[in-house]
């Protein structure tokens, strides 16, 4: 589960990058695409959200004994 938490972060950072850059040149450009690549950045930063979430639940020391 580790391992699919940082996949889905690098995924959720890769599509709000993209949708931004994106986005905002499709749109000072006047072309009517902005939207659906602006579209892509709440996705990104629940996959982001997700991804962390992951990764904090499940780390790869979970099979440790608790120190006492």
């Amino acid at each position: 589960m580790h391992r699919l938490g940082v996949i889905t972060t690098l995924l959720g950072l890769i599509l709000s990058i993209v949708g931004l850059i994106v986005g905002f040149w499709e749109m000072l450009h006047g072309n009517d695409n902005a939207q659906y690549w602006l579209s892509l950045v709440p996705l990104g930063f629940v996959g982001l959200f997700v991804g962390v979430t992951l990764t904090q639940l499940y780390n790869k020391q979970e099979g440790r004994k608790p120190e006492q």
